[in-house]
Formats: C-alpha cells, sequence, structure tokens
C-alpha cells in the first residue's frame, strides 16, 4: 500500500490504533473531527462559521458582459466594497449567468503559447483582489483503497491537470516532515495515496505548466504543516528549509512574496493601505504561497512571534484577531462569516474558503457555493472542482473560467475573458 511508506518508524501500530477514531473533519468550515489527528490544531481543516446561510447583501453578477467593456478606465472605483457588472442569475438560482465566456478549459499542456491572451489595457486596472477563482482542498489526494471516513472519499488530478482543464488556480497541500525531506499526505498509513509525493515533486508539477503558460493569473498555494497526523516533528529550521524548497524551484521572478508587496512602504500592512495589491500585468506568471497554520506554533515561528514576514518565501494566514497585524494580507474565513469577511474587504485582504466536501449532500454543496460566490471570497475551495460520477454538484463557475469577476470589488468594466483567456 503506498501510504505505508509515510508512517514513521514504529509508529505504524499506533497509526492503526488511531485509525477508527480519526476523521477528517472536511473542508466544511466550522465541520467537527473526531480526532486532533485528522484536523491539526491550526484550524486548517475548520475555521468555524456563524451558523447563518443568508447572502450577502452586495451580490452583483461577478462579471460584465463580454463585449460591452469600453476599453476606458474612466471612472471606475475599484475599491473594496464596489460592485461589479449585472446581477447574474448565477447567484439566485444556480443557472448560467448572462455575458460569459462560455470556456471550459483552462487551456492545454503542449506549451504552446502563441494564443494565450491577456486582459489589455484591464492588466493596467485590475488587480488580484478584483478576482474569485476555484481552488481545491487537500488538491494531492487519492481516494484510500479502504476509506476510513466517507470524508476521505474523493480523488483529485494532478496538479497540472487541475490546472489546465478544471481551472484550479489555488492548491492546498498538506507538509510532513519525511527522513529524506518534505512529503505530501493527508495522515499516515489510512489517507496517505497523493498524486506528487514530495513536496518539491509537487512544486515541480505546478511549474512545469506555468513554464508553459506564463500569462497565466497568479496562482496561490497554501500549505498546511502538520506533525500530528505523521512524520517527524516540525521546527523552526524546518521552515527555513520549506522556504529553501519554495525558492529552489521558484526562481525570484515567478515567486510573489510578501517583500514584493511590501516594496518601500513599513509594513505589508500599509502596503496594502495605501496602494492595495499589484495589477495583474504586474502578477501574471507568478506563484503565492501561504501557510495555513494560525496561532500555533508553526505560525508562531514563520512571523516571528507574529511581527513579521520579511525575508519569507510565503505570506502567512491571519486569523480574525490579526487582521491589523504589520504582515497581514490574508485570511481564511467561513463561507457566510459575513462580518469577518466584510471586515477583510475593507482591509484589502485576500479571502480564502473551504466550500464542499466529500460526505455533504449535493443540495447542501451548491447552497454553499451561491453563498461563497456573493460574498466576494476570492478563492473558493472544494473536494470536486469537476463533475464526478454519482454526484450532481460540482464547482462550476458558468460566467468565467478559470476565473470570474469578483462581485463585491471587481471595477465595472471586469470581464472573465480579460482575467484569463488562455
Amino acid at each position: 500500500m503506498p501510504g505505508l511508506t509515510h508512517a514513521p518508524i514504529g509508529a505504524l501500530g499506533a497509526w492503526l490504533a488511531l485509525a477508527l477514531a480519526l476523521a477528517c473533519g472536511g473542508p466544511t468550515e466550522g465541520s467537527s473531527a473526531a480526532s486532533g489527528a485528522t484536523s491539526s490544531s491550526t484550524g486548517g481543516e475548520a475555521s468555524g462559521t456563524s451558523g447563518t446561510s443568508g447572502t450577502s447583501g452586495t451580490s452583483a453578477a461577478g462579471s460584465a458582459s463580454v463585449g460591452s467593456t469600453s476599453g476606458t478606465t474612466t471612472g471606475t472605483s475599484g475599491g473594496p466594497g464596489t460592485t461589479g457588472g449585472s446581477t447574474s442569475a448565477d447567484e439566485t438560482s444556480g443557472s448560467s449567468g448572462t455575458g460569459t465566456s462560455g470556456s471550459t478549459s483552462g487551456g492545454d499542456t503542449t506549451g504552446d503559447t502563441t494564443g494565450d491572451t491577456t486582459g489589455g489595457g484591464l492588466d493596467d486596472l485590475l488587480t488580484l483582489e478584483h478576482v474569485q477563482v476555484k481552488g481545491t482542498h487537500n488538491s494531492y489526494h487519492v481516494k484510500p483503497l479502504v476509506p476510513f471516513d466517507a470524508s476521505h472519499e474523493y480523488t483529485h488530478k494532478p496538479l497540472d491537470v487541475q490546472l489546465a482543464d478544471q481551472g484550479v488556480r489555488a492548491f492546498e497541500l498538506d507538509i510532513h516532515r519525511g527522513v529524506g525531506g518534505f512529503e505530501v499526505y493527508h495522515i499516515a498509513v489510512i489517507d496517505s495515496v497523493s498524486t506528487c509525493d514530495a513536496f518539491t515533486e509537487c512544486l515541480a508539477v505546478i511549474k512545469g505548466w506555468s513554464d508553459a503558460h506564463p500569462l497565466h493569473l497568479p496562482v496561490v498555494v497554501w500549505l498546511e504543516i502538520k506533525d500530528s497526523t505523521g512524520g517527524l516533528p516540525i521546527g523552526a529550521s524546518d521552515l527555513d528549509d520549506l522556504d529553501d524548497d519554495i525558492r529552489g524551484v521558484f526562481p525570484a521572478d515567478r515567486l510573489f512574496t510578501p517583500d514584493d508587496l511590501q516594496g518601500a512602504h513599513p509594513s505589508v500592512r500599509a502596503a496594502l493601505e495605501a496602494e492595495g495589491w499589484p495589477t495583474l500585468g504586474e502578477l501574471r506568471g507568478q506563484v503565492l504561497f501561504v501557510i495555513l497554520n494560525t496561532e500555533d506554533a508553526k505560525a508562531d515561528a514563520y512571523t516571528k512571534g507574529y511581527t513579521t514576514t520579511a525575508g519569507r518565501a510565503g505570506f502567512a494566514r491571519a486569523s480574525t484577531s490579526q487582521f491589523d497585524l504589520p504582515w497581514a494580507a490574508i485570511v481564511k474565513l467561513g463561507l457566510d462569516d459575513e462580518a469577518s469577511i466584510g471586515a477583510a474587504h475593507d482591509r484589502r485582504m485576500l479571502i480564502a474558503t473551504n466550500v464542499c466536501g466529500a460526505g455533504q449532500a449535493d443540495d447542501a454543496c451548491a447552497a454553499d457555493l451561491v453563498v461563497a460566490k456573493a460574498n466576494g471570497i476570492h478563492m473558493l475551495k472544494d473536494d470536486f472542482p469537476a463533475p464526478v460520477a454519482g454526484k450532481t454538484y460540482f464547482m462550476d463557475f458558468p460566467d468565467g473560467n478559470p476565473a470570474r469577476c469578483n462581485p463585491v470589488t471587481a471595477p465595472p468594466e471586469c470581464t472573465s475573458v480579460a482575467l484569463e483567456d488562455l
């Protein structure tokens, strides 16, 4: 069984004893976990929701009609809290929105980029804050031969296939420390099969696709640092090694870091308040990393006691109590936590959430997707980014693939084709 190689020496019996007590926790924010072994104490698998399901008051369509763009930036607001486009049926009934590109492919894998296009003049107007993209939860995951929990019953395509064929632009990788380096899997022994076993292997797959499609939207890779579900203990020096692995695969001009965002400003937060995120024209072809852990020893070490991310290869996820700290730029929230989502939008932060996980009912997933879209969350993570036999639900963006204009933050000029049309 491939996952057996991930069990630390002498730990196999202990993992098997824990197996029946484990439950994944699933990607739905606020879902319960039967054991801390399936979901680390970071809140990476579940951060809690407000319990409400009402849609945001600003549920304008995420994409203006293709062909209606005037080509001028005069009079655009583009700031947080603005709405873009006309009202879309997709947000209220699940039917296709109007003015869509109709694309169902995120690009090819041949390496021929001659047909790739960008947003033209809109590349100097639109920023990463104006975008809403598909993401995947546990993006490496392969259904185990014998699932111990319904939340383990899903299989993702390899990362480059997700990028090319499913329009995925945000990933999540669980990082464990093995004897020979960092490994990617969910839980040792019982749920350990991955499409890319080594961390650097996963990064190389992403970079290979990125090399062939240099005009793509920025790809965001979330990293959950875990040693409670397998592998060796992970300390502060290991996090330095993790940064080294990232920089060993992605050169400086392909990696967007906190230092790049901060620029000449005194902090990341000051840069966002003064200028917001860089334009899409400045970020195309790049990759951002985010440490998913929050308010634990790993997060504390990565941010040097929650003071800075200077010199780091990746950003750090801010908790709701950390929105105003100098390094706070990216957050993961419950899909219907409207108060926290609004506060994050006000601070020009990028927001992620989990939408649908294996074991959840299709109709509940479809309803949650409508809420997550309408609330203007930038990265929507899911176990089902494409149709699966036996399910009616999958994460569908009928008004833009791989991305749609964010219904809360995008200016009226925005179109899905301007975001990415590979």
